[in-house]
């Protein structure tokens, strides 16, 4: 398994797995998602050109991506932040290094990033469902949860 930075002709195999992505989500407004693939493909763009964008391979085949943005705080425009948007392994690749590589290798981009003065964090979101990775003892903190009101 070797991890890579994404390109353009990844743009179908980060579309495949960000249907299962979206499939996976407990908000089941977004399964069976009905892309606009050309905004898609803007976002994917974007990312290429300004974010982090991450694929995972086994055998010459992406099995993972992890997809990350670099802005501005909303409130501080000047605080710049590495923000993960979507992390994702096939599910028949779980249980082996693919997720943890990925992690890894965007861990190394947010530590070089903050050294280089390029971003001040770096965050990642996990889903409810998600297993416990023991993040904390891999260095993350917990810094706030996402509720959706069900009524």
């Amino acid at each position: 398994m070797k991890v890579r930075n994404a390109q353009i002709q990844d743009y179908d195999d980060i579309k495949r797995l960000m249907i299962d992505f979206a499939n996976y989500n407990p908000v089941e407004d977004l399964h069976t998602p009905e892309y606009d693939y050309v905004h898609v493909n803007n976002v994917i763009d974007h990312i290429l050109k300004t974010g982090i964008a991450l694929v995972c391979e086994h055998d010459r085949r992406v099995i993972g991506m992890l997809l990350a943005t670099i802005q501005g705080d909303l409130w501080l425009p000047h605080v710049k932040r590495m923000t993960e948007v979507a992390w994702w392994v096939e599910t028949e690749y779980r249980g082996t290094t693919a997720g943890a590589r990925l992690l890894n290798r965007y861990v190394s981009i947010g530590l070089e990033a903050k050294d280089r003065g390029h971003i001040s964090s770096f965050t990642l979101t996990t889903l409810a469902s998600t297993p416990d990775l023991k993040l904390q003892e891999r260095g993350w903190e917990a810094i706030d949860y996402n509720w959706m009101y069900r009524g």
